[in-house]
């Protein structure tokens, strides 16, 4: 019995080492016990990565689903009053149709074929029927002859629809004077679109004025048919011509003059800068000609 206390008879430091010890290795145990393996919070990440990613399949899915189910929008076009058998490609453009459009009309045209109803326009693949139904109110068909060997229709005519029986009375043509007539009363001239009389107003404001009706054939998009059709209602009223001072404009104004290329300006100013101003016309003529075409009206369009 002796011999058991001795062996189980520890000092007062020794059961404080004996505590601490058996407290150190609680705390590990509690430690290992409370702590998640590696092994549960690798397959735990994982398991989220899945649900994220399944979860962004489905709303692309549906994002995919709801575009498809979404109804084609369909083109909003600006048409005007026009006739498509004269009508140009650049007022097909001004109306909202698309270039492929266009060309394909404008081939159509090229090869012979004719517009004889509003239908006609409405059977071209180009045209959509929602396209043709904003167009057909404002098509405008004179009679046209599809032959001589063709009987006259004993159909009874078309009735006009109601947009062209809200249409106006015809107006007048008006007779304009180039030099201070502007855009909207250029529209009223035979075969002149909003973008021509934009062009014609922009190559006047650049000329500095018009000084003889011939020089409308040098408007982007003015052709023989259309020059013709406009000139007995065109003018030239007195004005006071705007010229251009070579000596002392800057290379933008000279550049700028549609009488004037760029080859042309750059012999004008090293010209003056080089060897000194420019007397007359017909040093500037001389000095100019071997850049290209000189213009001889340009010489009323100069100063020195």
């Amino acid at each position: 019995m002796d011999s058991l206390r001795k062996w189980f008879s520890f000092s007062k430091g020794e059961r404080v080492a004996i505590i601490t010890i058996l407290a150190l290795i609680l705390l590990l145990i509690l430690a290992c016990v409370l702590r998640p393996s590696r092994k549960s919070l690798t397959d735990e990440s994982l398991h989220n990565l899945d649900s994220l990613l399944a979860l962004r399949q489905v709303a692309i899915e549906l994002q995919q689903q709801q575009q498809a189910e979404k109804p084609q929008e369909v083109v909003e076009l600006h048409p005007f009053p026009f006739n498509p058998n004269t009508l140009t490609e650049e007022e097909w453009l001004q109306m909202g149709l698309t270039d492929r459009q266009v060309r394909n009309i404008m081939n159509y045209k090229a090869k012979g074929g004719k517009f004889y109803s509003k239908n006609d326009l409405g059977k071209l693949y180009t045209i959509s029927e929602e396209e043709f139904a904003q167009l057909e109110p404002f098509i405008v068909l004179p009679e046209v002859s599809r032959g001589a060997s063709s009987k006259p229709s004993s159909k009874k005519q078309e009735k006009p629809s109601y947009e062209e029986k809200a249409k106006p009375e015809k107006k007048p043509i008006p007779i304009v004077d180039l030099n201070t007539v502007d855009s909207t009363t250029l529209v009223e001239l035979p075969q002149i679109g909003p973008y021509t009389a934009v062009r014609i107003i922009e190559f006047r404001e650049k000329l500095g004025g018009f000084i003889d009706k011939e020089q409308l054939r040098d408007v982007k998009g003015m052709d023989d048919a259309r020059f013709a059709a406009i000139q007995p209602y065109i003018n030239l009223g007195a004005v006071e011509i705007r010229k251009v001072d070579v000596n002392r404009a800057d290379f933008k104004t000279l550049v700028h003059h549609p009488y004037l290329n760029y080859e042309q300006v750059k012999r004008i100013v090293n010209q003056r800068e080089k060897r000194g101003m420019i007397k007359n016309w017909a040093q500037l003529e001389e000095l100019i000609k071997e850049e290209g075409e000189v213009n001889p009206l340009l010489e009323q369009y100069v100063k020195y």
